[in-house]
């Protein structure tokens, strides 16, 4: 069963990748056992090779359905290419009213898109993003990966 959980999890994420308006799509799932330990931070390098403006930046979150938490804190920081940092916090809801995921699951994988910023101009050079969970517990459970997606 894990190896068809992590199979369909990979379909989905190329089906996802295959976006036209996708400008990058980087995905991690390097936790043991489901478990985003709460000392990690993940962090990506996006190099922009043209000034954007309009774009739309997004978490992307891999979770195993039903998952047991309606919402957790989620820090993400922003590396300019001039150096500025700019950190914006997340309350990342994973559940609707009626206690329903939110994400897009497929059996019981399930990819939840957050917007971080929309419709922003990203200007030539090197972005780095930095994400960190701010769940209260040494790890969050049923976490199979984190991911940012730029969009134009």
């Amino acid at each position: 069963m894990r190896k068809l959980c992590f199979f369909l999890f990979f379909i989905s994420a190329f089906v996802i990748s295959c976006n036209s308006n996708s400008i990058y799509n980087e995905f991690n799932s390097d936790f043991d056992s489901n478990r985003w330990n709460s000392d990690d931070e993940v962090s990506f390098e996006f190099e922009n090779t043209n000034d954007l403006e309009a774009a739309s930046i997004k978490l992307h979150i891999g979770h195993i359905y039903d998952f047991q938490f309606a919402n957790v804190p989620v820090e993400v920081t922003i590396i300019s290419p001039d150096g500025s940092n700019e950190k914006v916090e997340l309350d990342v809801m994973f559940k609707d009213e009626a206690g329903k995921d939110i994400a897009d699951c497929t059996g019981d994988i399930c990819d939840l898109f957050v917007p971080i910023k929309d419709k922003t101009t990203l200007i030539k050079g090197k972005y780095q993003f930095v994400v960190k969970s701010k769940f209260s517990s040494p790890f969050l459970p049923n976490i199979l990966g984190v991911g940012i997606l730029i969009e134009k």
